[in-house]
């Protein structure tokens, strides 16, 4: 298996134009927010571990932090088999780890990774590591695996401390793993020291590796939305999808991401106490959440609709002309763009794990956009037999997938107000049920909040 990757810690120039590119279009694809950077001091080591949860996302979520940072992933071995694609993740400052499931003989190729890994931290690119070994599409982390322990420990120890590594606890929360325009809110946690556990590692290095990860769990979990009841786990994220924009609006709070992330926490923090001191009233209001969610579910109810107000529909008066009037724009934007949106969906769709669904899309799409740009471009440049018509074309494209997004969007609103609106002539006793039980629960929460 070929490495290639003696100079992956060197900064380069190709690898940050892809990376902008990238950045670019990630931040168009998941509405990013970023706190915590300012925890980050000035000329020190890290290694960032954030939870994983949404395939290769995750790790390119991890670029968007610094415009000029070049950090190297590491990633399972067995995806760098065919030459080709390990020279293509080599590119992407990816390495390996080997793991017993790849060989027990090739266990000793991870020697040359981890000296590998001690010039990339003496460089000071930074480290990311996704200690939970693989993902899941829950809001729950994971056991740690002790790999991220063992290179942290293994490359201060070399150096005798003197690399002063830190470790970045990182949490990722999603509003949506798939959908296009998704909330993503990035936090970085207080970053904390190696070498405080360089004498237990030189003393006895299976606990030291059980302490250092015991440690980070704790402060991943700080940075993102853990919700450890796994029996109640549908009926707390329906919560936390709820209550926290609500007591926003009537506490006029900033709408940001990570105040509604505050009090989704503090939230489960009440819930979790709740069930341990009071289980009557938790039972109550999770049996209503429960209730809820049937209840809207079953009549297709989004819980971002809630509470249902007839009110709304008079929005139809402006939303409806409006989506008349940018018709031909939108159905412009989606001919010039229905290969880098049809593809990349039509591939996404190949995989039966979800969470690969915005990798593939994301990734397709980063290839297929330019291509059908220039392609297009200069069809329509040889068609008209003109160079200001075709760049022309080509300056339209851009503002023309963005009324697509919008129109598209007006589409999904207008059927919305116009379902609940028919919902609430059909069946007003449902209708103010459903109102019912999301005032009555919402009252419960705040009772307890």
């Amino acid at each position: 298996m070929p490495t290639n990757r003696e100079r992956i810690e060197e900064w380069s120039k190709a690898y940050w134009l892809l990376r902008f590119y990238q950045n670019f279009l990630f931040k168009l694809y998941f509405k990013t927010e970023i706190v915590g950077m300012e925890k980050l001091p000035p000329n020190t080591t890290f290694i960032f571990a954030p939870n994983h949860q949404n395939a290769l996302i995750d790790a390119l979520a991890m670029l968007t932090l610094k415009h000029s940072w070049q950090p190297i992933f590491l990633a399972r071995a067995d995806i760098f088999k065919k030459p080709l694609v390990s020279k293509i993740l080599t590119f992407l400052k990816i390495m390996p780890v080997y793991r017993i499931r790849d060989g027990f003989e090739n266990l000793s190729l991870n020697d040359s990774i981890f000296l590998k890994t001690m010039d990339i931290i003496r460089k000071g690119n930074g480290l990311v590591i996704l200690p939970e070994g693989n993902h899941a599409g829950f809001k729950i982390l994971r056991p740690l695996k002790k790999g991220i322990a063992r290179i942290a420990l293994q490359t201060e120890d070399a150096s005798d401390g003197s690399l002063n590594i830190h470790i970045v606890p990182v949490g990722l929360d999603y509003s949506n793993y798939v959908r296009y325009r998704s909330k993503l809110l990035i936090r970085i946690g207080e970053p904390f020291p190696v070498k405080k556990y360089l004498d237990l590692y030189r003393q006895n290095k299976a606990l030291a590796y059980n302490a250092l990860i015991d440690e980070l769990s704790e402060r991943i979990k700080a940075e993102m939305i853990h919700i450890e009841d796994e029996q109640n786990y549908y009926e707390y994220l329906f919560l936390t999808q709820l209550f926290p924009k609500r007591f926003i609006k009537e506490n006029k709070l900033p709408n940001t991401l990570n105040q509604a992330f505050e009090i989704s926490k503090r939230l489960i923090l009440k819930l979790d106490r709740l069930k341990e001191t009071d289980r009557s009233t938790f039972d109550e209001i999770i049996q209503l959440a429960h209730v809820l969610r049937d209840r809207i579910s079953a009549n297709r109810i989004k819980p971002q609709a809630l509470p249902l107000k007839v009110s709304k529909a008079f929005n139809l008066l402006w939303m409806v002309p409006l989506f008349v009037v940018l018709s031909p724009l939108a159905i412009f934007g989606f001919i010039n763009h229905i290969i880098p949106i049809i593809i990349p969906y039509q591939l996404s769709k190949k995989f039966e794990d979800v969470q690969f669904h915005s990798s593939v899309r994301h990734a397709a799409g980063l290839l297929l956009l330019p291509l059908a740009y220039l392609i297009q471009t200069v069809i329509v440049g040889l068609i008209l037999k003109s160079l200001a018509m075709a760049l022309l074309y080509l300056v339209l494209l851009p503002p023309a997938a963005v009324i697509l997004y919008y129109w598209r969007k007006l589409f999904y609103k207008i059927r919305g107000l116009t379902s609940i609106l028919i919902f609430a002539m059909r069946n007003r006793n449902e209708f103010e049920l459903i109102n019912n039980h999301f005032n009555r629960l919402m009252n419960d929460i705040k009772s307890i909040f």
